[in-house]
């Protein structure tokens, strides 16, 4: 069936009741619209129940919509106008009746049919949004931002660079509460045409161009803000400098921060103290040029800005700061209240810190205690070399050498027993052992049912049960590990102290396992710390750590091969007997001066004697202080000893 739709002379109705029917009529006036003399196939057949029968559909209607109207819907900035478009396809497509899919709902307020529901407005790094509104050259600048205020308030907000290109209007707020509030008012502000104002937000900053121009507008605002007395530039707040309020000079821009680090470089070297707080900065790797262009940079301050993390921090390692300043920064989101944060700035934050920046020594306005550090001229930092063994006092070397020789042999006999003269009656041993890249040539299981490493032996038990006290666990210990063989030549020592009451040595080498019926004897690496105390004449063990661990291939291809030029620590002797084990053999020690002196003052002073006797008594001893203090306590217990010797001038 054919019909032709009314003219564009037919009269027009005042209402049309099919409006109220099912939401379908757009809430438009379609009585002031005119529609084209054009005919139409329409087809009547039935639908929905018969509902739609005589009916003239939607989407006829909305093609004769008038186009300035259409405008106002929508315009290119805000792609309105494309989703309506998109909405009357998914009309005609859309089967009567059919539920609306997700993402998409029924549009009000007069824009009608389905519409995208708007992205929400996202935080940003740098905090600043950009406000659009379509067609705002047709307006006052005053009108609109008042408005504005009026829709958002009691939220105030500062626009900045205010600007209208052709028919778009914009400006830029700096606060995300502001620009979510701004978003929230779009087309909610009735504009005097009957329209209503369109407000696009969208995270943005201004445009900025870096050219001579910038940098002498930038010169001319750090001028006023240096002071030459205390060496200090305050740069907080830069780009709200009001010399700067026309142009985007926004320091967490790495291009214009490395354009301010030029000017400070060139016109003030010298410069002591830096304040960048309130400057939106985030990552910080641009400022890493900071350490050679600041040289004398010692006070820094970073408050209210935006660093995400301590490791931020590292691209500024270089300078020798004395005072940090980090608040209200994320990186210490988690710390809100006061109590919690004065704890946390001493302990974890400290110590981060200081990773970084050794010297500081006052943080986030918090006097911070003195860093433990050696006073050491930088051109005095260049370490020493490496030795192979160190003596403390090479006055020491032959008796380490001789008690040594004399230990091992006997730790690589057939019997350990006679070690028990080597220990202390009161020593104690402890054994680890690393099996974290043992081979499988190289397993040391043997060693580990004794093994004491408190990594892995959490207990207080266990590790009172694996700690060997009194000479004879540890002799009965060492005795249960496999029978060994050491190379003396490997051996490196270090004696780190050697006083007359006290030796300590570290001994670090290779030993392999001897086994009698095996083809290869297996190699093992080995660092004995050893606390050696006089007694009975001689020396023996007080305490011992012993580690093994497995060798590496530089140890493996040096030890046990023959001697070249005498080089390495002399063979132990062939044959040697228990007797020498605690060292009796080995002749006195005899002091220099220096300690000489010391052992007459330490003597003086544990047993009340004047200088003269106490010198004399360790001369009768041969300086042997633990055999002048035995001669001392016998002769006082009998009364033996003169009054003079008491009588100090």
């Amino acid at each position: 069936m054919w019909v032709c739709l009314p003219s564009a002379n037919a009269p027009k109705h005042d209402h049309d009741d099919r409006a109220d029917r099912g939401g379908e009529w757009n809430d438009r006036n379609i009585n002031n619209r005119n529609m084209t003399d054009v005919k139409r196939r329409v087809s009547f057949k039935p639908s929905n129940g018969g509902r739609g029968k005589g009916r003239i559909t939607e989407n006829h209607l909305r093609a004769h919509m008038n186009d300035d109207d259409e405008t106002m819907g929508g315009d290119t900035y805000d792609g309105d106008l494309r989703v309506r478009m998109n909405n009357r396809n998914f009309d005609r497509q859309r089967r009567s009746g059919s539920p609306i899919p997700r993402g998409v709902s029924r549009g009000g307020g007069g824009g009608g049919g389905l519409v995208n529901q708007r992205k929400k407005l996202q935080p940003s790094n740098t905090a600043w949004y950009e406000v659009r509104i379509p067609y705002g050259n047709k307006y006052e600048k005053e009108f609109i931002l008042r408005s504005i205020q009026q829709a958002i308030s009691p939220q105030v907000f500062i626009p900045l660079y205010y600007k209208a290109i052709e028919s778009l209007a914009s400006f830029f707020v700096e606060d995300f509460q502001v620009a979510e509030a701004i978003q929230r008012a779009n087309r909610t502000i009735q504009m005097p045409d009957g329209r209503r104002m369109i407000l696009i937000v969208r995270s943005n900053h201004p445009p900025t161009q870096v050219n001579e121009q910038l940098k002498m507008r930038m010169k001319q605002a750090m001028v006023k803000r240096y002071n030459p007395q205390t060496k200090g530039l305050d740069l907080q707040k830069f780009h709200a400098d009001p010399d700067l309020s026309d142009i985007f000079c926004a320091l967490f821009r790495p291009q214009i921060m490395l354009a301010a680090i030029e000017i400070i470089a060139e016109h003030i070297p010298e410069i002591e103290a830096l304040n960048l707080n309130e400057n939106k900065l985030y990552m910080l790797d641009h400022l890493k040029s900071m350490t050679t262009k600041m040289p004398h940079l010692k006070v820094l301050y970073m408050a209210k800005n935006r660093i995400p993390y301590m490791n931020t921090l590292d691209s500024l390692k270089g300078l020798k700061l004395v005072e940090l300043n980090l608040m209200e920064n994320p990186l210490r989101k988690h710390f809100d209240d006061n109590a919690i944060y004065v704890r946390y700035i001493t302990a974890h934050e400290i110590t981060e810190v200081r990773k970084r920046f050794p010297k500081v020594i006052k943080l986030d306005d918090i006097d911070l205690p003195p860093p433990i550090s050696f006073d050491v001229p930088e051109d005095d930092m260049k370490l020493p070399e490496a030795k192979a063994s160190f003596l403390t006092d090479t006055s020491g070397a032959d008796l380490v050498r001789q008690f040594l020789e004399q230990y091992f042999t006997i730790y690589d006999s057939d019997n350990r027993q006679p070690l028990l003269e080597a220990y202390h009656e009161h020593a104690m041993f402890s054994l680890t052992v690393n099996t974290t890249y043992q081979s499988n040539q190289q397993k040391l299981g043997a060693y580990i049912s004794g093994s004491r490493n408190i990594k892995h032996k959490t207990d207080l038990d266990s590790r009172c049960r694996f700690l060997k006290q009194g000479r004879l666990q540890v002799v009965s210990h060492l005795s249960s590990l496999p029978p060994s063989k050491h190379d003396l030549t490997s051996f490196a020592v270090d004696l780190t102290l050697f006083t007359p009451h006290m030796l300590q040595l570290t001994v670090t080498g290779v030993f392999k396992e001897r086994k009698d019926n095996a083809s290869t004897e297996p190699l093992r690496s080995f660092q004995r710390s050893l606390v050696i105390v006089p007694a009975n004449g001689g020396f023996c063990i007080r305490n011992e750590m012993l580690h093994i661990n497995s060798v590496t291939r530089a140890q493996e291809n040096k030890c046990f091969k023959p001697l070249e030029n005498g080089a390495g620590m002399a063979p132990p002797p062939a044959v040697a007997t228990p007797a020498v084990v605690g060292v009796a053999a080995t002749a006195p020690m005899v002091p220099d001066d220096n300690t000489k002196l010391q052992m007459i003052q330490a003597l003086s002073m544990q047993t009340n004697m004047n200088a003269e006797w106490s010198k004399r008594c360790l001369e009768e001893t041969n300086w042997d202080y633990p055999r002048a203090e035995f001669a001392f306590n016998e002769l006082h217990k009998g009364n033996r000893i003169p009054a003079e010797a008491f009588i100090k001038n």
